[in-house]
């Protein structure tokens, strides 16, 4: 039985997508950045990036409106697939109860498979977030549900709760993080996907930060080209590295592939320099 609602529930969130494409045109991302830590100089930043993902609860309405110009897009940071302690809405969504925790940040997993979880994310964080006056979002967290994962079975139900926000907000720029298992199911809500730890990787347990292996460099770049041709969507690529040297051997690598992208530290809580060839 299980398994014909699972089908049906299926169809259902494959026709709500069918019904909620995103309207916004594709643009040029480059160059981007992503920050969670708080902005300061807020006017001279905005004017420095095409996009620029931030931290929306660090900003109010008339803040945001100094970070936004004419000449960029501004995104507010979400995240669908856990909830860190801090955020202002944790309670509401413990009351629902999580599915384990994320060690490397923390923050539990949300289950969302109870609709009441979902509806909070939908008709409360995400008006929270957009009442400020941000161009659209970034949706974080997408591969809590990956199938490697031990919640594979809420990725229709991450897709109902892409395809509402979608619905009720058609004219927001929405970027994906990863998830490309979803790809298939979201490509007509999104208008673009972001992708970490491409030329370099950060090992939590040894709190490091490396360079990938050749074979695994090529593999990402190979799946990413795989997605791009497949789905015609802009991809963005954040790595993460500190340290002259090996932010120099991510920028060789990453230079070669006429794809927007932004070095950061790992918890993101800086911007990049605008280096010439991307201003």
């Amino acid at each position: 039985m299980r398994y014909i609602v699972l089908i049906i529930f299926s169809i259902f969130i494959l026709d709500s997508c069918q019904n909620t494409e995103s309207t916004v045109a594709p643009t040029d991302y480059s160059p981007f950045a992503v920050s969670y830590g708080r902005i300061e100089n807020l006017q001279k930043v905005g004017n420095q990036y095409k996009l620029l993902i931030v931290e929306s609860d660090y900003y109010s309405r008339r803040q945001v409106d100094s970070l936004n110009t004419a000449d960029n897009t501004l995104l507010g940071y979400i995240s669908l697939g856990e909830v860190n302690k801090y955020r202002w809405y944790y309670p509401l969504l413990e009351e629902r109860g999580f599915l384990g925790v994320n060690e490397n940040w923390d923050s539990p997993f949300l289950n969302l498979a109870d609709s009441k979880t979902r509806s909070i994310l939908v008709d409360r964080v995400v008006p929270n977030i957009m009442a400020k006056g941000f161009d659209g979002l970034f949706l974080d967290t997408i591969d809590d549900v990956a199938p490697y994962s031990e919640r594979s079975h809420l990725q229709p139900h991450m897709v109902d709760v892409i395809a509402k926000i979608r619905k009720k907000y058609p004219e927001a720029v929405i970027v994906q993080n990863a998830g490309l298992f979803l790809l298939d199911q979201t490509q007509k809500l999104i208008d673009a996907v972001l992708i970490e730890d491409v030329a370099t990787n950060y090992d939590f347990k040894k709190q490091e930060y490396q360079l990938r292996p050749e074979n695994e460099y090529r593999e990402k770049v190979s799946t990413i080209n795989d997605y791009k041709s497949q789905f015609g969507k802009p991809f963005l690529i954040l790595d993460f590295a500190k340290g002259n040297s090996l932010k120099s051997l991510a920028t060789k690598r990453l230079d070669t592939l006429n794809i927007p992208y932004s070095i950061s530290s790992i918890e993101l809580d800086s911007l990049p320099g605008v280096r010439p060839s991307q201003q």
